[in-house]
């Protein structure tokens, strides 16, 4: 059950970290709040992998591991993340992240296909029962389906199909690299592709104290502990059991979201994020 326990953890972990994110995203754009993130993330990467003694083994890294390791970041963290605080901006954190996490369905398939994870019926039962989750969000009476709101929605699923490409890529990855490896590698080439792009597309900022404290909070909670939470998780149980289980965490980023965001959560988004963990548990 171990496994099982670090994805659930990790989808904790993830709902903190977007929930403290989402608070600077009124001040910060979605792709230089997600390059600050990354940038703190890589310094507490750094002296960790230095104190467990693994700095010395990145100069001697499997070649193909660590290409499917930095694309997976690039993909995964880089767009999907970037994805999700765009259509945060748009929606809402509840929204957004409950939708986000139709991401197992892509995960679950592709790992089948390209990982050779075996795929059980009891799978399909519990992605039935997230999917209709997430159905449910479209059905609210109170959200009208304008340009904006379409938008958010649309965004959201990109960032669930962003989520599962880098997923998949990671898994593939740690057949040659340990995690410590790969979350030290990923992270500094992850911020030199969103640094660049904010670059390319500039956008008015207020960067202050209280948002990159906020920011630092976040790539901590998230990126760090989270995502080596996680890749401990796809070691023991594979991509298609642990990804469909972090699916909780639209259940957690909801009531995050409405203690700390003041988010006004209905009784249909709190539906959608009951199903989408009542789901999970037919993964176990």
């Amino acid at each position: 059950m171990l496994g099982e326990a670090f994805a659930v953890l990790a989808a904790i972990l993830w709902a903190g970290s977007m929930v403290v994110a989402a608070k600077t995203l009124r001040d910060v754009g979605p792709v230089r709040a997600n390059a600050f993130k990354t940038l703190f993330s890589v310094a507490t990467m750094l002296p960790i992998a230095f104190l467990m003694g693994e700095f010395q083994n990145l100069f001697y890294l499997d070649f193909y591991g660590s290409l499917y390791v930095i694309i997976a970041a690039i993909i995964g963290f880089g767009v999907g993340d970037t994805l999700l605080f765009r259509s945060i901006g748009l929606i809402g954190v509840s929204r957004s992240y409950t939708i986000g996490y139709s991401y197992p369905f892509f995960a679950i398939a592709l790992a089948t296909v390209f990982l050779g994870e075996p795929f059980l019926l009891r799978y399909t039962f519990g992605a039935v029962i997230i999917f209709f989750g997430i159905v449910n969000i479209f059905l609210e009476r109170n959200v009208a389906f304008d340009k904006s709101n379409t938008k958010g929605f649309i965004i959201a699923f990109a960032a669930a199909i962003s989520w599962s490409i880098g997923t998949t890529l990671v898994a593939l990855g740690l057949r040659t690299i340990n995690i410590i490896q790969a979350n030290t590698i990923r992270f500094p080439l992850l911020f030199i592709f969103l640094f660049i792009f904010s670059i390319l597309r500039p956008s008015e900022s207020r960067l202050n104290k209280e948002n990159l404290s906020l920011l630092l909070l976040s790539g901590i909670l998230g990126m760090i502990i989270g995502g080596i939470v996680f890749l401990f998780s796809i070691q023991l149980i594979g991509v298609a059991r642990a990804a469909p289980l972090s699916s909780s965490s639209p259940l957690w980023a909801a009531i995050m979201s409405s203690l700390y965001l003041k988010e006004k959560i209905t009784w249909r988004v709190i539906m959608s994020s009951i199903m989408v963990a009542v789901g999970t548990y037919f993964l176990f």
